[in-house]
């Protein structure tokens, strides 16, 4: 059974959900918001769906961000641009209204919720600060002086006006009330949960395994960003030392087209398709050890997902990979600067003993059914927003 907080539902009825996406598409956002939606009207809320945000100024921002990566290598962050940020608010603020609700949710909503004006509660909701991921995700780097600039008033902006502030990881946490000043009675650390529209049945992910070679599974959509060269290498060095392994890499492919033995590349695995959806669950179940040597995670809703299908996570400690991973519990943490070798040394060792595999496999769903599901996530949210 998964568990839940106790519920503490009172005047607080109806949400203003708001996101620069449209959270109703299970596509925006990994379906994050999608989800942390669908468990709030689970909870008893009236949600409304405010968003997609428009921002007329987007689309020439859009395109000066393009030439300027063209011809300087930096750009913009388009949606954090000044005018866009306030068209965003501005557009944000007449559709709550319209809403006539208790309170606004804003997940990753720094572009515009520090804008909103007093009068209506407001909880903040991502997985980092600006502080955090600049220069360290991604989808942060190579950004202007300017571009940095104003992520940074915005993020500023949004912890100081909200009311509530709730983050999936320490990590982020701390950055906001070391980096940001916030009021640590505000901050709470609230995991996220699997993406899954229906969970596996326990017993049959924590049956009788399955007779075979040990079996790594590695999902990720960017080959080098989440460390397949590392999975693949890994994969190696067990063969090396005698230890039967094969490896299948669902959501990417290499830069550069290559074959490698005892390696199955997938390349993509649509959730919204039932056959599909039902594939990848065969894999996470039949896999023996979920595999991921991400150079840079946030959270990781995809370590969520190993544990609802019972399967150990090897990760290196970086990001906040630790808040939803537990160390020598529910999977085995590696220093970020971890090789190969220190994978492989780590697999090996817990593949050679089957009683202490077979534990954290059962500490694996058990950790899903009591944290890392969005029920438990949504029933810890409804307590904290009724003092409101």
């Amino acid at each position: 059974m998964i568990q839940s907080y106790p519920s503490c539902k009172g005047a607080t009825r109806r949400i203003a959900f708001t996101t620069v996406g449209d959270a109703k598409k299970v596509r925006f956002w990994s379906g994050t918001p999608f989800h942390m939606s669908k468990a709030l009207a689970d909870e008893g809320y009236d949600v409304v769906h405010v968003g997609p945000l428009n921002a007329t100024s987007l689309p020439a921002y859009k395109a000066f961000s393009k030439l300027r990566r063209v011809f300087r290598g930096t750009g913009l962050s388009p949606v954090h641009a000044g005018p866009v940020a306030s068209q965003y608010a501005a557009d944000a603020w007449r559709k709550i209204r319209a809403a006539s609700a208790d309170i606004v949710i804003a997940p990753a909503g720094s572009s515009f919720a520090g804008g909103l004006p007093a009068g209506v509660p407001l909880v903040y909701i991502s997985d980092a600060t600006f502080r955090l991921v600049e220069n360290y995700h991604p989808n942060y780097r190579n950004m202007s002086r300017r571009a940095r600039e104003t992520a940074e008033r915005l993020e500023r902006e949004t912890i100081a006006r909200a009311d509530l502030i709730l983050y999936p990881s320490e990590w982020a946490a701390r950055s906001a009330v070391n980096d940001y000043t916030a009021d640590p009675a505000k901050v709470h650390v609230v995991p996220w949960g699997a993406n899954l529209d229906v969970a596996p049945d326990r017993h049959s992910v924590l049956g009788e395994r399955k007779p075979g070679p040990c079996r790594l599974l590695f999902v990720g959509a960017n080959w080098e960003e989440k460390g397949a060269d590392v999975a693949v290498g890994t994969l190696n060095e067990l063969r090396s030392r005698g230890i039967d392994a094969e490896l299948v890499i669902c959501g990417c492919i290499p830069s550069k087209p290559s074959s490698y033995d005892c390696v199955t590349i997938i390349p993509f695995l649509n959730k919204s398709d039932p056959d599909q959806r039902q594939r990848l669950s065969g894999l996470y179940r039949d896999a023996d050890f979920f595999l991921l040597p991400t150079r840079a995670d946030c959270y990781g809703i995809v370590f969520c997902e190993a544990a609802a299908h019972g399967l150990p996570s090897i990760a290196p400690a970086t990001g906040g990979v630790p808040s939803a991973i537990r160390d020598g519990e529910t999977g085995i943490l590696l220093p970020p600067s971890g090789t190969q070798r220190d994978y492989a040394a780590v697999i090996a060792d817990i593949f050679a003993q089957p009683a202490k595999l077979a534990r954290m496999k059962v500490a694996c769903r058990d950790a899903y059914e009591t944290r890392l599901n969005w029920r438990a996530w949504a029933s810890r949210v409804s307590s904290l927003i009724q003092p409101l």
